[in-house]
């Protein structure tokens, strides 16, 4: 990554109230952002070349080889009754596929709540952090990452299917443009979102939505659901609609996995 061109491209789309915090390798760009913003309340753009303690969903290890592929965190301060603070990681998500579009990288899908799917194989993810600020909004840390460069050999070693933005195009892919088009889309479909926007964004999502209108399997702790996947709600909880009726699940309750 040019980290000064980085910055002046921010600059030229508007961006320069995004102070970029840049880092070869660190422990994870959301603690980064999340520690910036404590110290000085300011939103932020962190970027790394490699993170050793990345995370995904549910503390799952995010695996990050040097300057391969893409992990950054938007910090930004967003207002958003509490309901709707799930609707942070459909908007980006939503987001990440419309700029990958925008790239020549068509036909990306979503994996509720915060995965970016190639025909069925993982390409990136999302993680969303929070903190509650002074004057009723949030602080969010929005990070994600793409799969940019790897190979196969190194997905065969990640322990569910999975691709990368090179395989797909079958060609290197140019990482700072791809990197510079997400930041811009996920800034702006946040910034630009509110309470009104709710309903479409269930229509919305469920045009990119992977597993829209199949049977699932909702995994928890203690259970596990079976059903059709029926999309969102206006607070982006996952409905399933089973043969006792529709279910409602949070993103910090379950796995979805298809029925095989």
């Amino acid at each position: 990554m040019d980290f000064v061109e980085l910055e002046a491209a921010l600059s030229l789309r508007g961006l320069q109230d995004f102070p970029l915090l840049y880092k070869e390798v660190t422990d994870s760009t959301n603690l980064d952002v999340l520690k910036h913003y404590q110290a000085r309340q300011q939103q932020c753009i962190a970027l790394c070349e490699m993170q050793t303690a990345g995370k995904g969903r549910r503390g799952r290890q995010w695996i990050s080889p040097l300057a391969q592929n893409i992990y950054c965190t938007i910090g930004i301060e967003k207002f958003l009754p509490p309901a709707q603070l799930g609707l942070v990681s459909i908007l980006s998500g939503i987001a990440l596929c419309q700029a990958l579009a925008v790239c020549g990288i068509a036909n990306i899908k979503l994996k509720w709540p915060n995965d970016l799917y190639f025909e069925m194989q993982k390409l990136g993810g999302v993680l969303i952090e929070s903190r509650p600020i002074a004057d009723g909004g949030y602080f969010f840390a929005i990070g994600f990452g793409i799969n940019v460069h790897m190979t196969q050999a190194q997905l065969d070693e990640i322990p569910q299917a999975a691709t990368s933005l090179d395989l797909i195009s079958g060609d290197l892919v140019d990482r700072q443009e791809i990197l510079l088009a997400a930041i811009e889309a996920v800034i702006e479909k946040i910034r630009n979102f509110d309470e009104t926007g709710a309903k479409a964004l269930g229509k919305e999502f469920a045009q990119i939505d992977a597993f829209y209108g199949r049977s699932i399997r909702v995994i928890s702790a203690n259970s596990e659901v079976r059903g059709r996947n029926a999309g969102i709600n206006q607070n982006g909880q996952l409905v399933l609609e089973t043969d006792s009726g529709p279910q409602n699940f949070s993103a910090a309750e379950i796995s979805l996995r298809a029925v095989d």
